[in-house]
């Protein structure tokens, strides 16, 4: 079936116009919510697919796809791990060259939810396709996620998934991530020592991923072993405090194995803190493969690395941003990242 015929035998069967099944397929405004559902249906009951790399080529002599990145300013940080996705979305965006699509870079502070809503607003009174970032303030998130159906802009999540309907998320389990670190620790430290908790931020505000990992890793200890409650110890503390953690770890016996979990990129700030505390037998789990956690992974400084993939998931929100307005198909937009376990013998 040619696309020319698709179209038109489309129109006939919804009876509509030529030009409203284009702006359905298209995926552009000025289609009512009742007209889009009967254009849609017919559209999969015939099981018309539109010819993306054409249409893609055709599109791209006259017009551009523009998708909105914002991402914490860090990212232009290249030990940070808001560096790794930026990587991913210029490899997406790479690939795809020659086919119209191109990206604009936004960052704000990780502390600070009103430039969050400062970059949403400009990126929405521009003209923008489509939106990937990430839900770090949870009010702010809400209040986007209402704005971008009014707009009706595909807005992709990284990172941290939000029970709210309608949008598109790449993500790794967080609580799913924790309780796979309780397991690793507790086969090494089983009930022979203590475990420690370490959320270490740059701002007073603790992401939600980082509170789901915590209550994953609380949850293993308590429903797989006899641990008690006494022996987990919770630090949450700015990354800029170090001398606060230090004096945290010093309350902890030294003479015991020690189990260290740290809920986010920050592990290689640990080892340091445990030499001067002279915690001598300890195990370190953490999250990333930055520069600085790698190298540490190396020298058996740190023992286990859970791996997000976070340049993965924003090179498939490219991909699937693509995807979803040249043939909507958004089943790139919704995945789980397994949880990949790197040791210093698996590290490529």
């Amino acid at each position: 079936m040619s696309k020319e015929v698709g179209i038109k035998k489309i129109a006939a069967l919804a009876n509509v116009s030529i030009g409203t099944v284009d702006r359905v397929l298209n995926n552009r405004s000025g289609v009512s919510p009742k007209t889009y559902e009967r254009v849609q249906n017919v559209i999969d009951e015939i099981g018309y697919k539109k010819n993306n790399i054409a249409s893609r080529l055709k599109l791209a002599k006259n017009s551009t796809i523009k998708i909105a990145v914002l991402f914490p300013n860090e990212t232009y940080q290249e030990s940070h791990y808001w560096h790794s996705p930026l990587k991913g979305i210029e490899k997406g965006i790479e690939e795809l060259s020659g086919m119209g699509i191109e990206y604009d870079l936004f960052t704000f502070h990780m502390g600070n939810v009103e430039s969050f809503e400062k970059e949403i607003e400009i990126i929405f009174e521009n003209d923008f396709n489509a939106l990937i970032t990430v839900p770090f303030f949870y009010k702010s998130f809400k209040k986007l996620h209402s704005e971008k159906n009014k707009k009706n802009i595909p807005v992709v999540f990284l990172d941290t998934r939000e029970e709210l309907e309608n949008c598109y998320f790449i993500y790794q389990n967080s609580f799913k991530s924790g309780t796979v670190s309780g397991r690793l620790l507790n086969q090494v430290i089983q009930n022979k020592g203590n475990y420690i908790i370490v959320s270490l931020t740059n701002s007073n505000v603790r992401q939600r991923n980082m509170v789901d990992r915590e209550a994953g890793f609380r949850s293993f200890l308590k429903e797989n072993t006899k641990i008690s409650e006494s022996k987990i110890y919770s630090i949450k503390e700015s990354s800029n405090n170090l001398s606060v953690v230090k004096k945290k770890f010093e309350e902890i016996s030294n003479t015991k194995p020690l189990g260290v979990f740290v809920t986010n990129s920050r592990a290689y700030l640990l080892p340091e803190i445990l030499k001067r505390t002279k915690h001598t037998d300890t195990t370190i789990v953490g999250y990333d493969l930055n520069t600085n956690n790698q190298e540490l992974l190396i020298n058996n400084k740190i023992q286990y690395i859970l791996n997000q993939k976070p340049d993965f998931q924003a090179y498939n929100a490219i991909k699937g941003v693509f995807k979803l307005i040249t043939e909507r198909d958004s089943s790139l937009l919704n995945i789980d990242i397994p949880v990949e376990i790197l040791i210093k013998e698996n590290l490529m």
